[in-house]
């Protein structure tokens, strides 16, 4: 194990990200195994926040075939993934809403939830074909730590992973943490913590997970700005819209675009967007 591994790095005041970003290529997975931690919420509210700050953003849906993703945004799309693999226009399927597009999965797909590595493969060719169009991917990784979830989790340039205070969350994103090191090789990731009543209570969920990388793990953390518990946050998935819409002064929708300008300031600008294409569909 190198002497440079386990590095824990903490973003803390400093000179604050401008208001709007720099033109780069950006593509982010949220992961965090386990599900109901707000990860899609997260990712969701991120890539209206990059559209906010200026960027085209892109916002694809690997829960396959249980896709949710529209629900949160309000939309209700006509075509999905499914029919892109099955030669669809891609610009067919993709949904405009709330400033960002978003390439749908679909909810109850057996074919789509029981893909294989070629088809996995092809997804990731059809995102890429959009690079052209759009500055920032954000990939709304599904809960669990199985093939699909580990290869796009691992395979996007950037990947950044929820965690709220829960003993499950923490003990579920240090699984995805280790699947994502052991399987993929990945050597750094970005954390979020979310769901937390205070700083002292994000830096103790933090330090538990840390604790646990550093001494098993060579893998490098990125500890980002951390997102309160808010009321806010579940009246805005009731209704279908975003919390940057919904309630943008709301304390979590403030603290989203803080962590929107740290990461976007922080990660790196890829020549694509996906890192590791072979070895995240081979394994």
């Amino acid at each position: 194990m190198s002497d440079q591994a386990h590095t824990l790095r903490v973003l803390r005041g400093g000179k604050q990200p401008e208001a709007t970003l720099p033109k780069q290529r950006r593509a982010f997975a949220v992961t965090g195994g386990k599900g109901g931690i707000g990860k899609s919420t997260v990712a969701v509210n991120l890539a209206v926040a990059y559209a906010q700050l200026g960027a085209k953003t892109l916002m694809l849906d690997t829960d396959l075939g249980m896709a949710d993703l529209n629900l949160l945004l309000g939309v209700a799309p006509e075509k999905s993934l499914l029919d892109a693999l099955g030669g669809a226009d891609l610009q067919d399927v993709l949904v405009q809403a709330h400033g960002i597009e978003l390439l749908p999965a679909l909810n109850g797909s057996y074919l789509l939830s029981t893909l294989g590595p070629a088809g996995l493969e092809k997804i990731m060719s059809l995102v890429e074909s959009l690079a052209n169009q759009f500055d920032t991917l954000v990939v709304d990784v599904a809960a669990g730590i199985g093939q699909v979830q580990t290869m796009f989790a691992g395979s996007a340039s950037d990947a950044v992973v929820v965690v709220n205070p829960e003993p499950l969350s923490i003990a579920d994103a240090y699984a995805c943490l280790k699947v994502l090191s052991v399987e993929q090789g990945m050597k750094h990731a970005y954390l979020v913590p979310n769901r937390v009543l205070s700083r002292a209570h994000a830096d103790e969920v933090t330090a538990r997970l840390c604790a646990l990388v550093n001494r098993f793990l060579d893998l490098e953390l990125t500890v980002l700005p951390p997102i309160p518990a808010d009321p806010a946050v579940a009246e805005a998935a009731q209704v279908g819209v975003p919390l940057l819409v919904h309630a943008p002064e709301s304390p979590a929708a403030r603290a989203i675009r803080q962590l929107a300008k740290a990461l976007g300031s922080l990660a790196s600008q890829p020549t694509t967007w996906w890192r590791a294409r072979a070895q995240g569909v081979s394994r």
